[in-house]
């Protein structure tokens, strides 16, 4: 299972709360979804929803958008380990 890290600030503005929670009820089997202290990256904090996934940033212009890029993220790095 793969942890997705979300920057606290950036779900507090409500950009990336709504990944957050889609992810948390419907793919928590998939992704440990955690919040975290801030990632001083407050200029894209500002501006869409982000998390980090190991040292990977996963932007998107929305939370619908983001929950997919994170699912693809996690599935793709799940088959090459397998």
């Amino acid at each position: 299972m793969r942890v997705a890290k979300f920057c606290k600030r950036n779900v507090s503005r409500g950009l990336s709360r709504k990944a957050v929670e889609r992810l948390k009820k419907f793919h928590r089997k998939e992704v440990d979804v955690q919040i975290v202290d801030c990632f001083h990256r407050c200029l894209q904090c500002r501006v869409k929803p982000f998390c980090r996934i190991q040292l990977t940033t996963i932007e998107a212009p929305d939370s619908d958008a983001l929950v997919k890029k994170v699912l693809e993220a996690v599935r793709e790095d799940s088959q090459t380990k397998s």
